[in-house]
This record gives C-alpha cells, structure tokens and sequence, in this order.
C-alpha cells in the first residue's frame, strides 16, 4: 500500500509512475499470494467467531472478546495485507518464514495463554521481520520524508505490540487500550499515505488514457497537512492524553482526505471501476475520521469503538481494493472489477453502514450480526475471485 521497498515513488513528479504501479517479474517465490489468502480467510473467521463470543454463545480465548477481536483486526489480518503487499523481495525460505511467525502470533491468541515472555516473544517476531524485510529498505533507499514514512509506520507497529503486551502482563496501566489505539492510528495513516500514492496515480492514469492531465496530482502540501494530522494523532492516543485535541485532528485529516479527492476529480473517472473502487475506500476512510471526530468531540462512544467507521470502511474496502489490484498487477492480468469483487466491496460497505449504527441504536444484536455477516461473505467473495486469478495464472 505504498511503494516498494527500494523503489521510491516518484508520483506526481515529472509524469513517472509509482513504484507499486509497475508490474513486477513473476519470476521466483512471491509473498502476496499467501498473505492476502490467509488475510482474507482469517478475516473471514474472526469476525463471526468474535460476535459469538461477545453473544456469549462462544467461550471467550485467554483475552476478553473485544481485545481479541481489535487485536487481530490489526496485528492479524492488516498486517498480513501489508506483509503481503510490502514483502517483494526474498527467498522462499525467508517468506514461509515470515508467513510461519505470523501464524504463530495468530494460533498465540488462541486455546490456554502462553507464558508471557513466550507471549512476547511470539507477538513481537513477525512485526520485527516485517520491519526488517520492508521498513529497513524503506528507510535506506529514501531520499525524502515521504518515502521514509513507510518505513517509520512498520516500525512503529513494534511500539504499539509492545504497549499492548505490557498492558497484557500489568507494567503498563491501560497498556492494552493504548498499544491498541495507536496501532489502529498507524493503520489509518498508513491508508492515508498510500492514498498521495497508489490512488493518485491511478487516478491520473485514469485521467491521461481520457485526455485529461491532471497537475500536481501527489498533492504535497495537503499529504503533509494530512500526516502531521495523523501523526499528532497517534502520539496523543499512545499517552492517552488530549482527546478534545485528537477530536479536531481527526476531523482535519477527514477533511484533507474530502479535499483530496475533489483535487483529483474523482468523479471524472466513476466509470472506471478500478480507479473507483479506491475512491470509495478512501472517501470511506475520510467519513470514518469524521465519525471518529464525532464521536470523541461529543462522547457517543468509547474510543476503540469510534475506529470501526476508519477501519471497516477505510481499511476494508481500501485493502480489497489494493490486494486486487497488486494481485492483477503482479500476475502480469487486465486490471479490473468483476462482478465477484465488485460484490464483495459492496458488501464491506454495507458492513461498516451497520456496524457504527450498532454503536448508535437498537437493535444492537441484529445489526451486529448484519454487519459480521455482510464482513464475512466480503471476504468470502474476494477470496473465490483470488483463487481464481491465482488459478488462470498458474501459481
């Protein structure tokens, strides 16, 4: 979801393409078909065996329900997308490994707890290859703040792992929540980022094969307003201080994102269904920050509960739409929406519509379940439409 590792992006700048724009070699042993595989069917599991639990018709793991739950959305399944989606170099030895230590950290939350240096150890090992595989480069190869960034934002997730499991093992007060809270921020910046990225230069693309040059399309100025947004954001949340604070913050970086898309004139190109479907994502992401917003400026709900606008709409429909699209590009296959994948983006946004008016009126359990249901068959669908594609290109 931004460009590969030791390829810095040159969007926006003299007409050259992203680096995740180019289509990779199929040559050698690629990490993306077996992240974005496992991310989609745990994502597809989680999320229903986290409602029964919450119901009660399901016993609850060593964690409460809810931070179980928030603790794979993050460290589970987004985590694997990025690995999938970062990790372009290595061989397969080093990928199965990476791939090993992330299943390890997902069987971890599972059955009797672990002792916790083991708990620990095994949390923190795939976060910490993941920084060594795709932030290191990152960091090394960057010739600007903008490149650099990504390679902080990997790193970082050690941070939020490690503040979590202090608050797990009681040497941090509210450990949890804060590891929590600062690993769903990094998330959304991570989405942010990607967006003067991936999304303006597939909007541009759009734009250019209609006749259409769009100027500046990597947006500087407002990107850097955006990230400082998110950036105060995600520091405030990890000390847990200054919520009227982070209230404005959010609501800024909603208000970038809207600006953003008006800039890129998106609505040029609704037609073009693989350059919209990012547009939906991301205007998600943008509504969820502003819910977000709300929500801590009028305490309508707790913190970890005003995210899932964010999460579910920006980070479900955004990372459907860029593993399609990675997939498609790295299988050397027509960039496209088909009907099975349009199917499941309709799907993830009827999910978040659900999921937040859950936290806002009755019946609760009925639209909880709606939503998991609508979640679940999302990634039930891009699922069947990536076997498919891993299929007819002999992988």
């Amino acid at each position: 979801m931004a460009p590969e590792p030791g390829h810095p992006s040159t969007s926006g700048e003299k007409g050259a393409p992203p680096a995740a724009e180019r289509r990779p070699s199929r040559r050698g042993f690629q990490a993306f078909p077996l992240f974005f595989t496992a991310a989609a069917l745990y994502a597809a599991i989680a999320v229903p065996v986290w409602v029964l639990q919450y119901l009660g018709w399901l016993p609850a793991w060593q964690q409460a329900p809810a931070g179980w739950h928030g603790h794979e959305m993050v460290f589970g399944y987004a985590l694997a997308v990025v690995g999938g989606y970062l990790i372009t170099k290595g061989s397969r030895g080093i990928i199965l490994t990476a791939f090993g230590l992330w299943l390890a950290g997902r069987l971890a939350h599972f059955g009797p707890g672990l002792p916790a240096p083991v708990a620990i150890l095994v949390d923190l090992a795939y976060p910490a290859l993941l920084f060594v595989l795709a932030g290191l480069p990152f960091l090394r190869a960057a010739k600007s703040w903008r490149n650099a960034l990504f390679g902080v934002i990997v790193g970082a997730f050690l941070i939020a792992q490690g503040l979590y499991r202090l608050g797990d093992i009681d040497l941090l007060a509210e450990g949890e929540e804060r590891g929590l809270l600062l690993a769903i921020d990094l998330v959304i910046l991570l989405l942010f980022a990607m967006g003067g990225r991936l999304i303006a230069a597939a909007t541009s693309g759009a734009l250019q094969r209609r006749g259409v040059y769009l100027k500046g399309a990597a947006q500087p100025s407002l990107e850097r307003a955006g990230v400082l947004c998110l950036v105060a954001v995600a520091v405030l949340d990890g000390i847990q201080v200054g919520f009227p604070a982070t209230a404005a913050l959010s609501a800024a970086a909603g208000v970038v994102i809207l600006i953003r898309l008006v800039c890129w004139r998106a609505w040029k190109v609704i037609d073009v269904a693989e350059a919209s479907v990012l547009h939906l994502g991301y205007a998600w992401l943008a509504v969820g920050l502003l819910v977000q917003a709300a929500s801590r400026a009028f305490d309508l709900m707790t913190p970890l509960t005003a995210v899932h606008g964010a999460m579910i709409g920006g980070l479900g429909v955004l990372s459907l739409a860029v593993m399609a699209r990675t997939a498609q590009q790295r299988l050397r296959r027509p960039l496209g929406v088909p009907p099975i994948l349009a199917t499941a983006i309709g799907l993830m946004s009827m999910a978040v519509v659900l999921r937040v008016l859950s936290s806002l009126t009755e019946p609760i359990v009925a639209l909880l379940t709606t939503a998991a249901t609508a979640w679940s068959l999302a990634f039930v669908c891009f699922s069947v439409f990536l076997l498919r594609l891993l299929i007819r290109s002999d992988i």
